[in-house]
């Protein structure tokens, strides 16, 4: 197993066991609260990593259209993506908000292949599929999903 396959394994037990952690906590915050603590605490801890691991030239060398690239895919995906998923966590559960949320790779896939030029293969463009399925059987729960 190559050591990107074992971070992203290792990464998603983060997510998950992050999102039992959260949904409790939003019992006696507000997911905008939510956001603010976990983006201070991703800014004080990789900013910790970051100048002690390349010194405070890491933060000098970035070019401007980086930073910039950088800034729009933290204004979509860590803040107003974790708004939204985290409201999605306090009024459906864990347990429905999560698999929805592992579509989010489809969409990936889709802006990877317009916006990067990549093809995925005939496997990836599978898998897709059956996440999509996987989904939408979740989703035939009316019961659990009108709640």
């Amino acid at each position: 197993m190559s050591l990107g396959i074992l971070l992203a394994i290792v990464a998603t037990l983060g997510w998950g066991a992050g999102d039992v952690f959260v949904r409790r906590a939003m019992f006696a915050v507000s997911p905008e609260l939510v956001v603010v603590v976990v983006v201070g605490m991703v800014a004080a801890v990789l900013g910790i990593v970051a100048v002690s691991t390349e010194g405070v030239a890491a933060f000098g060398s970035v070019e401007l259209a980086a930073l910039g690239t950088i800034a729009v895919m933290g204004a979509l995906a860590w803040v107003t993506g974790n708004l939204f998923y985290f409201h999605g966590l306090r009024r459906a559960g864990v347990t429905l908000a999560a698999p929805i949320l592992g579509a989010a790779p489809l969409f990936a896939i889709a802006l990877a292949v317009v916006f990067a030029g990549e093809r995925p293969n005939l496997l990836t463009v599978v898998g897709a599929f059956v996440v999509v399925i996987g989904v939408a059987v979740i989703l035939t729960d009316r019961n659990r999903v009108l709640r």
